[in-house]
């Protein structure tokens, strides 16, 4: 099997695995029966926060990493 054909296949599957969860599946049980209060508030934007700086420093990584493999190959030639 080919690469491709590999790498299509792996999304396919990911994606239907993801259309098929239940939605119980994308949430915590602490968050199921929640009252609406200052706390939760404060949580949920905690929780936003961290997913932000988080998804920032990964980012920031990934393009620190493309630029190294950019680089390396514009000496290559």
């Amino acid at each position: 099997m080919s690469t491709r054909l590999r790498r299509i296949t792996g999304w396919m599957s990911g994606v239907a695995v993801w259309l098929a969860a239940d939605a119980a599946l994308f949430a915590c049980p602490i968050c199921f029966q929640f009252e609406e209060s200052a706390v939760t508030d404060g949580v949920m934007a905690a929780v936003v926060v961290l997913v932000g700086v988080t998804s920032g420093v990964l980012g920031g990584f990934g393009a620190f990493i493309v630029r190294f493999v950019k680089r390396s190959r514009s000496l290559e030639r």
